[in-house]
């Protein structure tokens, strides 16, 4: 044993750099593998541990169209064991939230009657302001969702804007809603005081809206209820629930796909520290040859040697793994604070907790590292010790290296027309074959990861041009008539969309449906109806933007465009019919598209107002958005301004590029730490391995460069040369990675994003950035070059020739 750490220490302290490079590598692949378990466990640890503290929904009843009874409804749920219901809360909806003077964009809200706390389900978290039963008149609580992404605190005065008015509330307190704060979030419940909403709220037309959330004991078993509350209905149920999947998926979607990515990417990283181990255990054997030879003389044996090797790498991986499972404490726990901001109540545990599964991790590199270890050792047992004496190799390799080296003088010959120092160049990364073909890998995957992580990140940040395939509107601006006693449809027809500057427009609304399940399908999904929103569009869906994966959209009354999760789960393609429920009303409508969308989780249908119109023919004065698409060259902030000038207060309107950047904007702040520590990561690699296996190249051809010296290059001439001849196997790396990172890797955010309704995920191509990227690898690659070959500067040419 005390043979074995002799040789393991002398072979750790004899190599020092390649050691420690060793050990960067196997702890930045530990530092991405464990961050990546961390991110998944514990965003699904603080969601479920706050969703748990404030007994939060399972699923959400939204009773909007009076097709059941609420008083019913309520008392059936109240009454079942094993279910908590909320109180069976009135609202109404308001699209207009000014704060400071500015509106606030793209806001759907919820205007609650707050029934006197505590809450049974949904219990509200007070992170600033005092709690109490009820807010007090003149006040109102909002979601942490508004508050901080719009710099609201206590004490501001918010407004709003109804038909009828404009009215203040002032904040109250800022609360977490754990159903209705999640990020990317475009709605919130505004809890008001019971005299203010009667006051401001009842008033209005039409009747109050009603909902009450469902926490089950085990939600596993809601299926049975359901079946038991059909029963008693004596109909499907045909109003909206919003379910745990849905509520949940926006808390967990950015995280799930960084963490995917880390997991990738760190996969890739340790089968290129595994490559690595391999090129420099049989370069340490090659280079200790005659050494080895020796040890076995005097009577060490093979399983020794081997032992030594093992043990040497183990050690490394054992004192590499720890510090990176600490580090990815510190990245982990940014990014789940960045993408749980939202829960953050200045006391709720949202720290990243220590994990097993982060310590298995680590031994399962360790493992891999050893197993790895005893294989590339396993070449010592092939180490004869009278060849190694006589040759420093075996007989056999040394007569391929006289063979070899007339080969390469006359194909060297062929060059003579490139400059001395790029023939030499050319001429050491050709005799080094592995080592060429490691700084090939290297240089293709960190230029795959730079593409690839450059062109999501920028996708996402300029997803306003391709917002139409994440299933939303593309057109040039939004307006919605806040006060139709002052400015009605016909009017705004008539004086604005009837403006020569005014290309295309449409009207919109929407509305639920219900959509049986057979039996046979109901086993496979475990529900027997599936609620879904409609979109209803007074117009043509394609001059507003919207478009289809396959098919295309709806253009009369008996026709629809589904989700992609409608499709997959119901097993429909296009020219299937549908049977569906909306307003109560059973239709059969035959499916035209199928597109994705982020909204909803694509659990979406799009339809013509003519369909609802045949049950409902007042419909259209629900219709209070227009989206409008202006002739090409008119300034759209210019028509708004003018539009703001002229109605004042009756309208609202916004450009699509504010909308966009309202409801995206966190998504770039999540995923641009995480992606640009990734890129630094495959950097800092590129440059360690190329530095490695530089600087084993150096050792082993120091007599050549020797003579080089002693017949008058210079040491910067020696090492330019070096340099040259890794310029080009590194740029033949990066023109192979720069495709994989365009068309291999995107296929992995399509797997990520299915089941959250994106299956083929847009992204733009900066022809300007891609190929600022593809150079970065290869500037790694020099630098590791230069800076490894800079032992020349300090040899002198006849110490170099003599070694």
């Amino acid at each position: 044993m005390y043979a074995i750490w002799k040789l393991c220490w002398s072979n750790l302290k004899n190599k020092k750099i390649q050691n420690s490079f060793m050990a960067i590598i196997i702890l930045l692949s530990t530092l991405l593998l464990s961050t990546a378990v961390l991110v998944m466990n514990n965003t699904s640890r603080v969601y479920e541990n706050m969703h748990a503290m404030v007994h939060g929904a399972h699923q959400i009843l939204q009773l909007e169209n009076g097709l059941h009874d609420p008083k019913q409804v309520h008392e059936w749920w109240a009454g079942q064991q094993g279910v908590t219901a909320s109180d069976m809360m009135r609202y109404r909806y308001l699209s207009s939230m000014s704060h400071a003077g500015e509106e606030i964009p793209n806001v759907n809200l919820f205007m609650m009657d707050t029934p006197s706390g505590p809450f049974p389900v949904d219990k509200l978290l007070f992170v600033q302001g005092g709690e109490r039963p009820a807010p007090e008149p003149g006040t109102a609580w909002i979601p942490t969702s508004l508050a901080y992404s719009n710099d609201i605190g206590i004490g501001d005065p918010i407004e709003f804007k109804t038909d009828k008015e404009t009215f203040q509330l002032q904040v109250a307190a800022v609360v977490v809603d754990i159903s209705y704060c999640s990020p990317f979030a475009t709605s919130g419940r505004i809890w008001m005081n019971g005299q203010d909403y009667n006051i401001h709220m009842s008033s209005l037309p039409g009747n109050d809206k009603y909902m009450t959330g469902l926490r089950f004991e085990d939600y596993s078993q809601n299926r049975a209820y359901w079946e038991g509350f059909e029963k008693y209905l004596g109909t499907p149920y045909l109003e909206s629930v919003k379910d745990f999947e849905s509520i949940s998926s926006y808390y967990m979607i950015a995280n799930q796909v960084i963490s995917f990515i880390m997991i990738f990417l760190a996969a890739v990283m340790i089968f290129v520290a595994l490559y690595t181990l391999g090129f420099t255990i049989s370069d340490a054997i090659l280079s200790s040859y005659k050494t080895i030879g020796i040890i076995k003389s005097v009577g060490l044996s093979s399983r020794k040697v081997i032992s030594a090797y093992v043990t040497q790498y183990t050690l490394l991986a054992f004192l590499a793994v720890i510090p990176g499972i600490l580090l990815s404490y510190f990245f982990s726990s940014q990014i789940v604070s960045s993408s749980m901001a939202y829960l953050n109540t200045g006391t709720a545990d949202r720290n990243v907790q220590f994990s097993a599964i982060a310590i298995w991790v680590g031994l399962a590199v360790i493992a891999v590292i050893f197993l790895s270890a005893l294989l590339f050792s396993y070449k010592a047992r092939r180490v004869e010790p009278a060849q190694a004496i006589r040759y420093g190799m075996s007989e056999k390799d040394s007569s391929r290296k006289s063979v070899r080296g007339s080969t390469w003088r006359k194909k060297l010959l062929r060059l003579g027309s490139l400059p001395t120092e790029m023939i030499i160049g050319l001429r050491g990364v050709t005799k080094n074959i592995r080592g060429s073909a490691l700084i090939i890998l290297i240089s293709a995957l960190s230029t795959s990861v730079l593409v690839f992580g450059f062109l999501f990140v920028y996708s996402i940040s300029s997803i306003h041009g391709t917002i139409a395939k994440w299933g939303y509107d593309s057109a040039d601006l939004s307006v919605r008539i806040d006060n139709p006693a002052k400015l009605t449809y016909k009017q705004l027809q008539e004086e604005v969309l009837s403006d020569q500057r005014v290309k295309n427009y449409s009207r919109f609304g929407d509305a639920n449906a219900v959509v049986p399940i057979n039996k046979e399908l109901a086993a496979k999904i475990e529900q027997d109806t599936m609620g879904i929103l409609l979109t209803v569009a007074e117009g043509n869906y394609d001059e507003i933007g919207y478009e289809n994966v396959k098919g295309r959209n709806p253009m009369n009354d008996h026709e629809i465009s589904i989700g992609v999760n409608i499709a997959k789960n119901l097993n429909m393609d296009v020219g299937d019919s549908l049977e569906i429920y909306i307003e109560g009303e059973k239709h059969t409508l035959t499916v035209t598209g199928i597109y994705q969308a982020i909204a909803n989780m694509s659990y979406t249908g799009r339809i013509t107002a003519d369909v609802v119109r045949k049950v409902n023919p007042d419909f259209g004065e629900a219709m209070n958005t227009t989206f409008i698409n202006l002739q090409d060259g008119v300034s759209i902030d210019e028509f708004v301004n003018k539009l703001h000038h002229k109605y004042g207060s009756a309208i609202w309107t916004a450009s699509q590029a504010s909308l966009v950047n309202e409801v995206f904007s966190q998504a770039v702040t999540v995923l641009i730490l995480p992606m640009s520590v990734m890129a630094l990561l495959f950097i800092v690699i590129t440059f360690v391995i190329i530095y490695s296996i530089c600087r084993i190249n150096m050792k082993t051809e120091s007599r050549t460069y020797g003579i080089y010296k002693s017949i008058g290059m210079t040491s910067r001439q020696i090492r330019m040369s070096v340099t040259a001849g890794i310029l080009v196997v590194s740029a033949i790396g990066a023109l192979v990675g720069a495709p994989l990172g365009l068309i291999g890797l995107p296929p992995l955010l399509n797997f990520i994003l299915a089941d959250y309704g994106i299956v083929e995920v847009p992204l733009i191509m900066n022809r300007g950035g891609i190929a600022a990227m593809i150079p970065l690898s290869i500037l790694a690659a020099c630098l590791g070059s230069w800076f490894a070959s800079r032992s020349v500067t300090t040899t002198s040419p006849r110490i170099l020739t003599i070694e």
